[in-house]
């Protein structure tokens, strides 16, 4: 009995000691396995507003419509120079015909919304013997061809090949008075006056344009 409670010791303790040896050996790190170290991703830059492409292409047409515009209603061509500054030309209707040249310089040409400002020369073409008549007063007047400096500034939203361009602007008159008052009408009120002159070249320009790029991107 003494003999059996011995053994029975000792095979226990065998058993702890090779647990204890197990727990230990996993603990330890395996030489033959080193751990891989973490590698950071490539962080991949982003480039600046100023590194992106233009999203304008080099040549585009416009539809442009509004008061004041110096191609009234009527297309324009523009072409870019540089991817910030085009020339563009066009002609329209408003009172009288119109047809001009300009520049616009575009801030952020890289964005789908860009401030402009711009600047154009255009000619109106002659109207004879046009009617005008407010409360009941009635006049008679032609306008002579004028030429107008027009000064403007506005935004170009250019989501992809369509965009629009919307434009506040003033126009100088640099030609003189082009209203003649015909025979029978040559002294009519100062508020008739100043409504032939509200419709007559120059002044306050608000306008909207549909802008269509085309051919490929050159920037």
């Amino acid at each position: 009995m003494k003999q059996l409670v011995i053994l029975t010791t000792a095979v226990a303790l065998s058993t702890v000691s090779y647990a204890q040896a197990q727990t230990e050996l996993q603990t330890q790190p395996n030489a033959a396995n080193p751990p891989v170290p973490a590698v950071d991703q490539p962080r991949i830059p982003v480039p600046l507003l100023s590194e992106q492409p233009s999203r304008y292409h080099q040549s585009s047409l416009s539809i442009e419509a509004g008061w004041g515009a110096p191609y009234g209603w009527g297309i324009s061509y523009a072409y870019l120079l540089m991817p910030n500054l085009d020339l563009n030309a066009g002609l329209g209707i408003g009172v009288g015909g119109k047809i001009g040249v300009g520049a616009r310089y575009f801030l952020r040409p890289q964005a789908e919304l860009s401030p402009y400002f711009g600047v154009n020369l255009a000619r109106t073409g002659r109207i004879d013997n046009a009617e005008v008549t407010l409360d009941q007063e009635q006049a008679i007047y032609s306008m002579a061809p004028s030429g107008v400096l027009h000064l403007r500034g506005g935004l170009r939203w250019q989501p992809g090949r369509l965009g629009l361009l919307g434009t506040l602007g003033y126009g100088a008159r640099f030609t003189g008075d082009p209203i003649t008052y015909q025979n029978g009408y040559t002294n009519p009120s100062q508020r008739l006056r100043d409504l032939v002159d509200v419709i007559s070249p120059g002044g306050v320009e608000i306008s909207l344009g549909l802008i269509i790029n085309l051919g490929q991107p050159q920037w």
